[in-house]
């Protein structure tokens, strides 16, 4: 099966020219028109790409040989993260958790033991500080464990101290306190979202909007609270950088309430107290009109429409739309915060992988990953997407949460083994180090693109303009980064056929093309020639 791929895969190339990123001028004794060499300038080392990169712990990188990814897995892993150009990781839960994915937490200043210890993050910090890699860890603030302590007293008793940390009501009057407003936050009643108490006040229910085993907490209660900024301030003197914030349409049940942007603008508040350049990035799985409505909280937010749009956009080879859609977004979170960032994104822990769901096509992942990388803002890769890891969540969320592939089985000795995939094995996604060896690889890929991203202050920090729809074929998006002088065109094709694209303004020289496009003269003019599934970058003038 394996030699059986790696034969199609390299028939593929051999016939596709696959993520070329350099085309050699023709001899102009044998051709009039001139294919224009590429020229790029050196990186100069500053990680000025703002890229992130999310991990998920348990999946990463085993160092003692229990299966089980930990953070010294990442600490070792973090060379291979710095060397690919990454600025920030975002790990998911690190706390104690009686669930794999530790979204349920039972103590939010403690490291999960199938982790390590508190000494294991202490040196990560020091590594990452060391490589200028900043560390993001998840805050769970919209519910705990049915496990954590505070829980276990809350249903021992109605006079517990931590009673009102969460939701209750009895068990014959749910609906009945809901619409006499005796239940903080909920507003409407949804029986599926109600849970019995297993022991102690069993007459009574409590909340759990995701699951009986993550019961919401009261977000009116300011001891709770208290306890969760006593959190964060306990991780932001360990250094971290800031906090992915999880599941923020969700501390008061209607996703559109005030009451939810009041209830972040306080967080927000409190944090900068503590650190006033704290960073916190807000999860709101959502389209944009709602993402938008939380920029009123927080500066960053993750755009999940820039991913869901070019899923569309590359399935239905249309491309002319995309960066159009991109602007309507900006102009929308612009108009609730002038300092809003926008934070691209291809998949994610919650969702299908990205290649799964462009039906396993290598060259369609690439230019998901080019178009990323291109647009403004601060972009985050889920980890495995830059060596094409697949799966879909369909029989549950593991699926997409598997084994990073370092090595070839045989000699992989960092890959966890909590989970054993027959999706991601070495026949479908070669590993790492093989990906590394190979110019055509979907990991060069990244690599060139994230290089990119880092040497132009254009492509990091610029300003985003675009070519409109109307003037465009369907398969063709063309937009603008430019910073101060320096100004790149970009241009994608996501059709199925190759394109050629005149360009009208003023050339200096293209800067990179992937899959083999390229730009050529001819005569007096200049025309991007551009095969299927390609990127170009050109250098132009105003």
């Amino acid at each position: 099966m394996r030699n059986g791929f790696r034969t199609l895969f390299l028939l593929f190339i051999a016939t596709s020219s696959l993520w070329h990123c350099s085309k050699k001028p023709n001899d102009p004794k044998d051709d009039p028109n001139l294919d224009i060499p590429f020229v790029q300038a050196e990186w100069d080392g500053m990680k000025r790409g703002d890229i992130f990169y999310e991990l998920f712990v348990r999946s990463f990188a085993d160092t003692n040989g229990d299966g089980i990814g930990d953070l010294k897995g990442i600490t070792t892993k973090l060379d291979y993260l710095h060397e690919l150009g990454i600025n920030g990781i975002w790990m998911m839960p690190i706390h104690p958790s009686p669930s794999y994915h530790g979204y349920d937490v039972e103590d939010y200043k403690a490291i999960n033991p199938q982790y390590g210890t508190m000494a294991d993050f202490d040196a990560l910090m020091t590594k990452a500080n060391q490589l200028g890699i900043k560390v993001v860890l998840d805050l769970v603030v919209n519910h705990t464990s049915k496990t954590h302590p505070w829980f276990i007293q809350a249903c021992s008793s109605t006079d517990a101290p931590t009673r009102d940390f969460f939701l209750f009501a009895p068990r014959d009057s749910v609906r009945h306190y809901i619409e006499n407003n005796k239940v903080p936050s909920i507003s409407t009643y949804h029986p599926n979202e109600w849970h019995r108490v297993e022991s102690g006040t069993t007459n009574y229910m409590y909340y759990g909007m995701f699951s009986p085993w993550m019961p919401d907490i009261n977000p009116q209660n300011s001891a709770v609270m208290d306890s969760i900024y006593s959190a964060a301030q306990f991780w932001l003197q360990k250094g971290v950088y800031g906090f992915r914030l999880d599941a923020i349409k969700h501390i008061y049940q209607n996703e559109r309430s005030q009451s939810n942007i009041d209830f972040w603008i306080a967080f927000y508040n409190r944090l900068k107290q503590m650190n006033p350049n704290v960073y916190l990035i807000g999860e709101v799985l959502s389209p944009t009109d709602l993402v938008s409505v939380y920029y009123k909280a927080l500066d960053h937010l993750f755009n999940f429409d820039s991913w869901w749009k070019l899923e569309w956009a590359l399935n239905a080879n249309t491309g002319r739309y995309y960066a159009n859609d991109m602007q309507t977004a900006f102009t929308q979170f612009r108009a609730y915060n002038q300092n809003y960032v926008n934070v691209p994104k291809l998949s994610n822990h919650d969702e299908d992988r990205t290649i799964s769901k462009l039906g396993l096509s290598w060259p369609k992942a690439a230019l998901a990953a080019a178009v990323m990388l291109t647009m403004p803002g601060q972009p985050y890769i889920y980890y495995g997407e830059e060596i094409g890891m697949r799966n879909m969540k369909t029989f549950g969320d593991e699926y997409v949460r598997e084994p990073f592939l370092w090595e070839p089985t045989a000699t992989d000795t960092y890959r966890t083994k909590w989970r054993i995939s027959s999706t991601n094995t070495d026949a479908n996604v070669p590993p790492l180090s093989v990906q590394k060896g190979d110019k055509a690889s979907l990991y060069n890929v990244y690599a060139a693109l994230i290089k990119l991203r880092n040497t132009y202050p254009a492509l990091a920090e610029g300003n985003y303009t675009y070519v409109h729809h109307t003037s465009l074929p369907d398969a063709l998006s063309v937009y603008f980064r430019q910073k101060e002088n320096q100004r790149l065109m970009i241009l994608h094709n996501f059709g199925l056929t190759e394109h050629t694209y005149e360009i009208t303004s003023v050339v200096k020289s293209p800067v990179a093309g992937f899959n083999g496009a390229f730009l050529r003269k001819e005569e007096m003019r200049y025309v991007a020639v551009l095969p299927v599934y390609s990127t170009l970058v050109v250098e132009v003038g105003e």
